[in-house]
């Protein structure tokens, strides 16, 4: 998972109309302890399979990073479970009513909050907004997304306590997008990080201070990274003392670990275990829907590949069965879509063409585009044989399900998939790391992209979003989506924005660049003794941290 996508505060009211409504939680439990033991008050544990590639949301690109910056940062606002903002270092959100907004939509005025700590002591002020600002935009630091701050001309602080943003082009979701997490970065601190040309490796990355309710204190690479209350939030130290991140590197092992109470929880858990851990004594499971789709991308800056035939992409759509990928791997804790938009969403458009199920057609299509099925019933074409690789995060369960289900469908009509896995750092990392999505080492990539409010993904698609300057890792550049994306970005008008999105959706389902196979609900499941959680649509479900306690 990657950065996340919010809402352009002029249309938060029409949207969340419809979030308000559409957005439900399942829950369920199950009483006794059946033997679970370890868990203790004030300390909680959770699990994830993926390690964090570095603790400065800055250089990182992975949604484990982006969690962590709900605990050990701040944001101008957070996003709850109704998907409204709650402010934290600002005190209100600019809009055209209330001036923070110009008539124009040039400037942006934001008021902080007065007495704000860094984690050592020192305060935070407008200076450290500047400062994160001009660090996202420094070419010397590995930022792969610099969507909405690449629009901004000026940022000035009449006082230490009044930020205000001087656009150089209009940009709709900007208020999303600024020091908010549809940007994906949080206020960094000057005084710790203004004597660095670059922030790239730096001894910071690893220990970071940061001003949220939780301090970093411990980081065991490939072990566990460890949290402890920060007496100088602004809210006041949280209720938990300690929040202790085991990186666990397989599935099976984390829900062995929920049973025996060596964990408490495990956030945004894999589906395909639901049986699993559905019914453990002590244990909740919450399902909740999220703004993130799980989809299958194609690589295409190489057009001598067999994929780069358009005709090629939709007949590998047309042989998938959405239907079936979301029941056997997901158990249907996940909904089929093909689109990138939420079913909640403003901009969601219920008219776009549909490529389903459908062999046949895609047999006839791979048959025009020159493919012949050989001896052994695998295509060829000019001597080549149609074999494609399938790319995924090792240790993750679905993955595998998908790729396995996949992998006989494709068989199905003659086309040969592999498979092979990478570590989630290596395959979430930037080009100059050489990262496999941003580097194009890959043909077929699954994995799952988490946006927020805003339907914007220019940040996806957009033509000027290649690597390393953007997360455009299909590098594919369409005249249609372009135009589009450009005119939804100009405007605060939500009729016209809609329409634009259903252009893109329309390109996207026509053009396949990548297969959408569903929306994902989010299946959390901790112990009965956690308390306060409320899982949120938005990027991250920890936005209240600091309410949470263990019993």
């Amino acid at each position: 998972m990657t950065n996340p996508r919010l809402l352009a505060v002029t249309v938060l009211a029409a949207a969340l109309a419809t979030v308000a409504t559409a957005c439900s939680n399942v829950s369920q439990s199950t009483s006794g302890t059946s033997g679970r033991s370890g868990s203790q008050p004030g300390v909680l544990r959770y699990a994830e399979i993926a390690e964090p590639d570095s603790l400065n949301p800055l250089v990182s690109t992975q949604a484990t990073t982006i969690d962590l910056s709900y605990f050990v940062y701040q944001y101008f606002f957070n996003i709850d479970d109704h998907q409204q903002y709650v402010p934290e270092v600002a005190l209100e959100v600019p809009t055209l009513e209330n001036g923070g907004i110009s008539r124009d939509g040039m400037t942006l005025t934001y008021h902080l909050r007065k007495g704000l700590k860094w984690q050592d002591g020192a305060p935070l002020t407008a200076r450290d907004v500047i400062f994160t600002f001009h660090a996202i935009m420094n070419p010397q630091n590995n930022v792969q997304v610099r969507t909405g701050y690449d629009h901004i001309g000026s940022i000035t602080a009449p006082d230490d306590h009044t930020v205000v943003v001087h656009m150089q082009k209009f940009f709709a979701p900007i208020v999303a997008y600024f020091m908010c997490i549809q940007g994906g970065y949080p206020l960094m601190p000057e005084h710790l990080l203004a004597s660095y040309p670059n922030v790239n490796h730096i001894p910071y990355n690893v220990l970071p201070i940061g001003s949220g309710p939780f301090r970093v204190t411990e980081w065991v690479h490939g072990d566990h990274v460890t949290m402890t209350a920060n007496p100088l939030y602004w809210r006041g130290p949280p209720k938990l003392k300690t929040i202790v991140l085991k990186i666990v590197g397989d599935n099976n092992t984390i829900v062995t670990q929920l049973k025996t109470g060596e964990t408490d929880a495990w956030f945004r858990a894999d589906p395909s275990l639901y049986p699993a851990y559905s019914n453990i004594p002590g244990v909740d499971v919450t399902l909740s829907p999220q703004n993130v789709f799980g989809h299958i991308d194609f690589s295409l800056k190489d057009p001598t590949t067999p994929w780069y035939d358009v005709r090629v992409r939709q007949a590998i759509e047309y042989a998938m069965d959405r239907e079936r990928i979301a029941h056997d791997a997901t158990h249907d804790v996940f909904v089929p879509t093909d689109s990138d938009q939420q079913y909640f969403s403003w901009a969601f458009d219920r008219s776009i063409p549909h490529i389903g199920f459908n062999p046949p057609m895609a047999r006839k299509l791979l048959a025009q585009a020159g493919w012949q099925a050989g001896p052994d019933g695998i295509l060829t074409k000019s001597g080549q044989r149609f074999t494609i690789q399938f790319s995924y995060i090792s240790g993750n369960v679905i993955g595998a399900a998908v790729g396995n289900i996949i992998q006989q469908e494709l068989r199905a009509v003659g086309i040969e998939l592999t498979q092979k896995t990478y570590p989630a750092p290596l395959f979430f990392n930037s080009q100059q790391n050489g990262g496999i999505l941003n580097s194009y080492k890959y043909e077929m990539a699954y994995y799952g992209w988490v946006n927020g409010v805003d339907p914007d993904d220019s940040s996806l698609y957009g033509c000027d979003q290649f690597p390393p300057a953007g997360q455009n890792s299909l590098h594919w550049c369409d005249p249609k989506v372009k135009a589009a994306e450009a005119d939804a970005l100009s405007t605060f008008d939500v009729a016209r924005r809609k329409a634009d999105y259903a252009i893109i959706q329309t390109e996207i389902a026509t053009q396949v660049p990548t297969i959408i196979l569903y929306a994902e609900r989010r299946a959390d499941v901790y112990t009965d003794r956690f308390k306060g959680y409320k899982a949120s649509p938005a990027t991250s479900a920890y936005w209240n941290s600091w309410e949470w306690s263990m019993e």
